[in-house]
């Protein structure tokens, strides 16, 4: 069945895998990345995950849950899927990887006006109060290199009030990240500017260790097809133009 769905794959033909257990799929609230748009999944991960669910012939249901929430189920056991995972060594023991995806561009956040301010306090903004969705990529490097990471919420819409209203003075995010979670927060995304930019990281899809190997095998084949062809790229400009012009 492998065979003949990799060599319908590469003719350009949805093939269906029914011998494949259903999976899990979990995005979080990450505007334009994975979201929730009138209670249904949208978003460049969102729709990439669907296409690629056309080409093999699935359907699974994409549920969007905070990311604490769809880390614990993958880790809880098989047949689970995260649509945005940052590679690392410690993941790569708990998770299999397909993509990457695209490249998010690390950045902290003050707001705008305030920079000489914060500066005249801590010219290195070490000391400062800064804040990061919890568990990303973005509060673990923030704390590796030293800031003082004193708040994590469970969405960069939270992030981006609390530091609109002072909780915090630096805010860790992707640059991809920061204008649909200020606008979801009530704010313009030039009310904000970057400070500082702590590099940048590729993002997978990530499945959770059990999966079959046969399940992940046919994302990857099916997600170098979407690159071959172009609609990967088409969906990549879609979603993610602006920043893909820097």
């Amino acid at each position: 069945m492998y065979c003949l769905s990799i060599l319908l794959l590469r003719a350009g033909l949805a093939c269906a895998a029914p011998d494949l257990p259903a999976l899990k799929i979990y995005g979080m609230d990450s505007k334009p990345i994975s979201y929730a748009d009138t209670g249904q999944p949208a978003g460049m991960a969102v729709e990439l995950a669907q296409r690629i669910q056309d080409r093999l012939g699935r359907r699974d249901a994409i549920d969007i849950v905070p990311w604490v929430r769809a880390q614990t189920l993958a880790e809880s056991g098989p047949n689970v899927m995260l649509l945005t995972v940052v590679r690392t060594p410690e993941r790569e023991r708990q998770m299999q990887f397909v993509g990457p995806i695209f490249t998010t561009r690390m950045a902290a956040y003050a707001v705008k006006g305030r920079l000489a301010e914060l500066q005249r306090f801590d010219p290195g903004l070490y000391k400062l109060h800064a804040g990061a969705r919890r568990g990303s990529i973005f509060a673990n490097t923030a704390r590796g290199l030293g800031f003082n990471l004193t708040d994590e919420t469970n969405t960069s819409e939270t992030a981006a009030k609390m530091l609109m209203s002072r909780r915090f003075d630096l805010w860790f995010d992707g640059e991809e990240l920061m204008p649909g979670a200020m606008e979801r927060a009530g704010y313009r995304p030039d009310e904000v500017e970057v400070v500082l930019r702590l590099g940048t990281a590729e993002v997978y899809f990530a499945f959770s260790n059990g999966t079959p190997k046969q399940q992940v095998d046919a994302w990857a084949g099916a997600l170098r097809e979407l690159k071959r062809d172009g609609s990967f790229q088409k969906i990549q400009r879609k979603w993610l133009s602006p920043l893909l012009e820097h």
